[in-house]
C-alpha cells in the first residue's frame, strides 16, 4: 500500500500527494484497500489548499506558454482545436480565468471560459466558431460561462467551481459594471444515455425517434429535425428536473450548478452542433442563471431539499411528462 510522505518541502508535498492520489483513484476499484488512504490523502489535500486559498489569475495571450499549453491540454467540455481556436477564445470579448496555488507553482487548479454577448446566448456553436465577429466589450450585457475544466486528476472532488465562479462574477463586475446578466450555456452530458434507456423500455415513438439520431444527416434535414425537437425537448425537460442519482439530479452538469446556487432557465434545441454535443445531448444546451441576489439562497435551498429551482417555463416545457416520472 502508498505510504504518505509528510516531511518533503510544502510545494514538493502537494505535487506528489496530488500524483499519488491520481494514481490511487486509477486503481482503486482493483485495490479496494487503498480507499483509506486515499481517503486520508484528500483531506491533506482539502487542509492544505484551504490555509492558501487559490488566487485567480486571467489567462490571456501574454500568458506564459508552458500554462496555455495546459489549458489546451485540460479543455473538458469543448476541445481547443488548434492556435485560431486558442486565439478566438481569448479574443476582447472573450475571458478565461484560472485558479493558481503557490503550492503548485506554474500548474492551474481549475479555469473557466467566458463569452460576453448581446443577451443571453442559447447556440454555444456560435461561441466556438473561429471566424465570429469580435465584439466590443463595452457593448456586451451579458456573461456567458461556455465551459469550466479541472486540470488536476488528484484533486477531483476537491470543489473550486463555487470559487471559481465566484471571483470570476466578482472581477467581471469590477472591470465591467455594465453587465447584467451572469449565465452559462451548458451541455446536457447525462441526456442522451437516459433517454436511450428510456426509449429501450417504452419503445414505439420514442424507440423511433431515439434511433433516428443514429442517421448523421437528420441536423440538417428540417422536418425530421422538427419533428425531433417535439418529442425529445420535452423530455430533456423532464431528465433535468426529475431524473435523479439518489436525491440529488442524475445530470452532473445540473448538480453542479444548482449546487453553486443557479436557476436552471432555458433549454436550447441544436445549441450545441458539436460532434460531442450531438452524442452527450442531441445538440441540446441549457442556460443556467446565477441571479446574484439569490445565489446564496438558492445555495443553502438546493443543499438542503435538492430540489432543482427553475423558471416556470421548463416546467410548462415539461408538461404531464415531468410529474409522470
Amino acid at each position: 500500500m502508498p505510504k504518505l510522505n509528510r516531511s518533503a518541502r510544502p510545494a514538493r508535498s502537494v505535487t506528489a500527494m496530488v500524483a499519488l492520489r491520481a494514481r490511487l483513484l486509477h486503481q482503486l476499484a482493483r485495490r479496494p484497500t487503498w480507499a483509506r488512504v486515499e481517503t486520508q490523502l484528500a483531506e491533506l489535500l482539502r487542509s492544505r489548499l484551504a490555509a492558501e486559498p487559490p488566487s485567480l489569475r486571467r489567462i490571456d495571450l501574454e500568458t506564459p506558454p508552458a500554462i496555455l499549453a495546459q489549458i489546451v491540454r485540460y479543455e473538458a467540455v469543448h476541445e481547443i482545436r488548434g492556435l485560431a481556436d486558442l486565439r478566438r477564445r481569448l479574443a476582447e470579448d472573450r475571458r478565461c480565468y484560472a485558479l493558481f496555488t503557490d503550492a503548485l507553482p506554474g500548474q492551474p487548479l481549475a479555469f473557466i471560459e467566458v463569452a460576453l454577448t448581446r443577451g443571453v446566448c442559447g447556440d454555444v456553436s456560435s461561441l466556438l466558431d473561429t471566424e465570429s465577429s469580435v465584439l466590443p466589450s463595452a457593448t456586451c450585457d451579458c456573461a456567458m460561462f461556455y465551459s469550466i475544466s479541472s486540470c488536476h486528476q488528484g484533486l477531483r472532488g476537491i470543489p473550486f467551481g463555487n470559487l471559481l465562479i465566484r471571483l470570476v462574477v466578482e472581477r467581471l463586475q469590477l472591470e465591467m459594471p455594465w453587465l447584467r446578466t451572469f449565465a452559462t450555456v451548458s451541455p446536457v452530458p447525462g441526456f442522451r444515455e437516459w433517454i436511450t434507456n428510456l426509449a429501450k423500455r417504452q419503445g414505439g415513438s420514442l424507440l423511433e425517434a431515439v434511433n433516428a439520431l443514429n442517421d448523421e444527416r437528420w441536423p440538417d434535414e428540417a422536418p425530421m429535425s422538427k419533428r425531433l425537437e417535439r418529442a425529445l425537448l420535452p423530455l430533456c425537460a423532464s431528465y433535468l428536473l426529475a431524473a435523479k442519482r439518489g436525491d440529488e439530479p442524475l445530470d452532473p452538469v445540473a448538480r453542479f450548478h444548482l449546487g453553486n446556487g443557479a436557476v436552471l432557465d432555458q433549454i436550447h434545441w441544436l445549441g450545441d452542433r458539436t460532434i460531442a454535443g450531438f452524442k452527450r445531448s442531441a445538440g441540446i444546451v441549457a442556460n443556467y442563471l446565477y441571479d446574484l441576489p439569490t445565489v446564496d439562497r438558492n445555495r443553502e435551498t438546493f443543499a438542503y431539499t435538492h430540489q432543482v429551482i427553475a423558471a416556470p417555463r421548463v416546467a410548462q416545457l415539461a408538461g404531464p411528462i415531468y410529474s409522470s416520472l
